[in-house]
């Protein structure tokens, strides 16, 4: 039987993909902490190993769905302990990390295209409501001995994580069709530790307390109220740049008619 080379061989390919993906990285501005410091070097890895073994970018974000999947039914159906929030932030976080691989995993192969951009922010949209669809549903189930007010919570953090996602992703869709581009935003340790709160990663984090209702839902609650901040804060912002952009291009129009 001849000798194997191939692991050798993946073993190098897979160095060489991460070399490359840490030379191009996505802007470290305004990037909250988790996302920045444990999911991006995280899904670089994953994106290597998944360039190496032929998987394209729509299965990466397929195989983050399906993890993802698993991380939620686990909490809608375990009664709140230690080991079932440990299984459930493992899982959920792996998914995350899976997610942040499909971009990375374009960038070392087809470069993106608009299907798997599609595709990556279809699950997205479906990751985030579900996140807050599936607390309401563990708290119904388990925790009604608090009354309505982890309910109410979990219908309001829900409504603002999908309000904020689609602001975001609206504002950056219309800057691409005007050609436009948004102000830098600042590197600071101040303005990361301040966006934490909206991180996923860190929601995710916080279930490890869900063994403890009354601090998980107070913290839950507080998470709630840093992101609906965040939302008027950045909407405002958003639309004001949005507001100069309109002035911009009908300047440039009427200075071509001229």
């Amino acid at each position: 039987m001849a000798p194997s080379t191939a692991t050798p061989g993946r073993l190098a390919n897979y160095r060489r993909g991460v070399e490359v993906l840490s030379a191009h990285q996505k802007s470290r501005r305004g990037a909250p902490p988790y996302s920045l410091l444990i999911n991006r070097p995280l899904g670089r890895r994953i994106a290597a190993w998944a360039h190496v073994f032929g998987l394209t970018p729509n299965t990466v974000s397929i195989l983050s769905a399906i993890c993802t999947a698993v991380g939620l039914v686990l909490m809608a159906t375990l009664s709140p302990s230690i080991a079932a929030a440990i299984a459930i932030v493992v899982t959920l976080l792996g998914g995350y990390a899976v997610d942040s691989a499909d971009g990375q995993l374009a960038r070392l192969t087809s470069g993106g295209s608009m299907a798997g951009e599609w595709l990556d922010h279809s699950l997205d949209m479906v990751k985030m409501s579900s996140f807050h669809a599936v607390i309401l549903i563990s708290a119904f189930r388990f925790d009604r001995d608090l009354g309505d007010w982890p309910l109410l919570t979990a219908i309001a953090f829900g409504i603002i994580a999908v309000t904020s996602f689609f602001v975001f992703i609206l504002t950056d869709q219309l800057r691409r069709q005007s050609g436009g581009k948004g102000p830098e935003r600042s590197q600071s340790i101040l303005f990361m530790v301040a966006g934490a709160p909206t991180d996923y990663g860190v929601q995710c984090l916080w279930l490890l307390t869900r063994p403890w209702p009354k601090v998980f839902f107070g913290g839950y609650a507080l998470l709630a109220v840093a992101n609906l901040g965040y939302l008027a804060i950045g909407a405002v912002s958003r639309f004001g740049q949005l507001k100069t952009l309109d002035s911009q291009l009908a300047a440039a129009k009427v200075g071509t008619a001229s």
